[in-house]
């Protein structure tokens, strides 16, 4: 009886005064399909990276300067390429002194050599606003391990990659981050982001200065979460021999994610490593040039927040230890009058 009344005692406390653990996925949920999410309730500020409007922005390689005349900077703080500027509420990390990642306008052309009007870096044209950002940086100069791209557009390696970048590019990679405020811990969310791939224009493919390139990876790190990799669309590009292109020749695609929130903040970031392959060579890479990222319009939008009243799991557990101790009264009642 003594032992029935310990277990019976030790199963109540466990059930009434252990809060159960919440356990988050290891990386954010690919929603495909999704509907669009709502910018006017988005949490990320700046999302489409359009502010501010700087005046000494650069023109080169017959990139057009922007409309109010601010032209590109670049991103990394390790560059010597001048101007460098970020945009609001977001800060950069990574690159090297050679990194030309940059931030500006969405058009470029270079008409003397016959190439269309398109998206930056000639990725789509279907980018919002005036602005976006484009992470280049050349190519790694060694990968662990040639992942899988999946159908959904998730990158996946059978173990964490080990991915080497060449001096001049690194040796961490370009990295742009935004702490997000205003999260309710425990509430669900989604973000969606807007990405395009270096040479995914229909028209640049079609070219004389057409690329052959594959899908690129980027990286997704939301704090608190395991970095999620995904594929860069390479669109029109021919496709590399045995690097079918994920999302056909779409020169875009907009990326869904749906996590939950492990704090108030959340830093969000997105990682590019540059180009994978091409004529410099990855050291264990064997698809072909890979292509390089573009992206714009990160939005997030709360889905579901939890409410200050017991949920129904915490009711269940409030049920099931009052059966329990009921049940160990009533057994350990008739064992008593039984004596």
């Amino acid at each position: 009886m003594n032992n029935f009344r310990r277990y019976a005692f030790i199963i109540f406390f466990a059930v009434v005064f252990c809060n159960p653990s919440i356990v988050y996925a290891a990386t954010p949920t690919i929603i495909t399909d999704a509907d669009p999410l709502d910018s006017s309730r988005n949490l990320v500020f700046n999302g489409s990276f359009e502010e501010p409007h700087l005046e000494d922005g650069t023109d080169f390689d017959g990139f057009l300067p922007g409309i109010d005349g601010d032209g590109y900077y670049y991103l990394s703080p390790n560059t010597t390429l001048t101007p460098v500027a970020t945009p609001d509420r977001w800060t950069t990390t990574g690159g090297g002194v050679d990194t030309y990642s940059r931030w500006g306008n969405n058009i470029n052309a270079l008409p003397a050599a016959g190439l269309p009007i398109a998206g930056q870096a000639w990725s789509s044209t279907e980018i919002n606003g005036e602005r976006s950002i484009y992470l280049g940086n050349f190519t790694p100069a060694e990968i662990s391990e040639v992942p899988q791209y999946m159908s959904n557009g998730e990158v996946v390696f059978t173990s964490p990659p080990t991915i080497i970048l060449r001096p001049e590019y690194g040796p961490q990679p370009m990295t742009i981050t935004q702490t997000v405020t205003g999260l309710v811990p425990d509430g669900v969310y989604r973000m969606s982001f807007w990405v395009s791939g270096e040479w995914s224009n229909e028209g640049f493919a079609s070219s004389p200065n057409g690329a052959t390139a594959g899908d690129g990876i980027m990286g997704v790190q939301l704090e608190g979460y395991d970095l999620l990799y995904l594929a860069v669309p390479a669109g029109n590009s021919a496709e590399p021999v045995d690097a079918p292109h994920v999302f056909g020749t779409d020169e875009f695609h907009v990326y869904t994610l749906e996590f939950v929130a492990t704090a108030t903040e959340m830093n969000v970031s997105f990682i590019n490593w540059g180009h994978f392959g091409s004529t410099e060579g990855t050291i264990g890479w064997t698809r072909g040039q890979a292509t390089e990222l573009i992206m714009d319009d990160v939005i997030i939008n709360a889905i579901s927040l939890p409410v200050n009243v017991p949920t129904l799991s915490v009711w269940g557990l409030i049920l099931m230890s009052g059966i329990l101790g009921m049940a160990a009264f009533i057994i350990i009642r008739k064992r008593q009058l039984s004596i």
